[in-house]
């Protein structure tokens, strides 16, 4: 089969043999995966991504000095089963799966050396995590739901009722997933803020009330985030210096959710947010629940996820794509399709 691989930094298309599915697996084609900002992370600062994972006791087992098959966004079809399955879905069925390989050790799809992910024409899936799409439910829309459910479990967390005021600061596909979990919820106000005119354009699709360029005005000064009660922040850009800018920002007892993945070593006063006594919650992920609720959301349209769709690839555009995706003004998430 055709995948491509990231080794030393560099993604190559090339031909490996098809994955050969054991006990409770499923050999399925991938249709349409997803590429994530952790991919670009994992592309441009192995090194830091692989010494921060094992630090904290991560599953990623992406190496410095392996070809790893990344992707893990994705929807496939199942081409057939290996021993010790119950066959439960037939064969051509479309199913999406949380991206990991229930072996001993897991295997984490798309960051492992071991196993491809989705950026090749063949995968594998553990059975029983396997979710079937509902019908009339595309492949391209169906492989969103591992990054809404990322904003879904953020929102989940903030343990929300209805009339806060909320700021997402940052509109890449994190605070996007964000802002739409959040109109699925049916808060107050939703305030989107970002640089870019390409991602507010697409926050004002998925569902933002108000949009602030930072360059011209300070989404912070916006009334109803000036209140100190029912205000919370969405921190979903990751870079150095920007939970501290939101502690110095907050009005007293607001909360901060911390969605943006920041790998460089951060600075913040925590005096700051002691004096106004605010409430930081650190997210990650989605329970299996949600990513099954994020999927049926999906399917009817209370999660609004298609917007975020601004280009589809084959598996020779991916090198190129990466380089695009490190500008924020032309995308918000590319699909890779490998060719059936």
């Amino acid at each position: 089969m055709r995948a491509v691989t990231l080794e030393h930094g560099t993604l190559t298309l090339v031909e490996m043999d098809d994955p050969v599915p054991g006990k409770g697996e499923v050999l399925v084609r991938s249709l349409a995966c997803g590429i994530c900002g952790s991919d670009l992370h994992a592309a441009r600062f192995t090194d830091d991504f692989v010494k921060t994972s094992r630090e904290v006791g991560g599953g990623f087992k992406l190496t410095t000095f392996n070809p790893v098959v990344l992707g893990h966004e994705f929807s496939a079809e199942i081409i057939d089963y290996g021993p010790e399955t119950e066959r439960s879905l037939a064969v051509g069925s479309l199913v999406c799966s949380v991206p990991v390989l229930l072996r001993s050790p897991t295997e984490p799809i798309g960051y492992s050396d071991s196993i491809p992910g989705g950026f090749a024409e063949y995968m594998l899936l553990s059975e029983s995590l396997m979710e079937p799409v509902p019908v009339g439910l595309s492949a391209e829309l169906s492989s969103l739901t591992e990054p809404m459910a990322v904003g879904y479990h953020a929102v989940n967390k903030a343990k929300l009722e209805g009339k806060e005021n909320v700021l997402v600061v940052g509109c890449g596909p994190v605070g996007l997933s964000v802002i739409a979990a959040l109109k699925q919820r049916g808060v107050a106000t939703i305030v989107a803020a970002d640089y870019s005119s390409a991602r507010r354009g697409l926050a004002e699709r998925m569902g933002a009330d108000v949009i602030f360029n930072p360059a011209d005005n300070s989404p912070y000064e916006y009334e109803p985030l000036t209140k100190t009660r029912d205000v919370v922040y969405f921190e979903c850009v990751g870079v150095p210096g920007m939970l501290d800018e939101l502690f110095v920002a907050a009005p007293r007892n607001a909360q901060i959710i911390v969605a943006g993945v920041c790998l460089q070593m951060d600075h913040s006063r925590p005096l700051i947010a002691i004096n106004k006594e605010l409430s930081v919650q650190y997210v990650l992920g989605y329970s299996r629940t949600e990513f099954k609720q994020s999927l049926d959301f999906i399917s009817t349209g209370e999660l609004n996820a298609e917007p975020m769709i601004t280009g589809e690839i084959g598996l020779d555009g991916v090198a190129e794509a990466f380089i695009s995706l490190a500008s924020p003004d032309q995308h918000g998430k590319i699909l890779v399709k490998p060719p059936l």
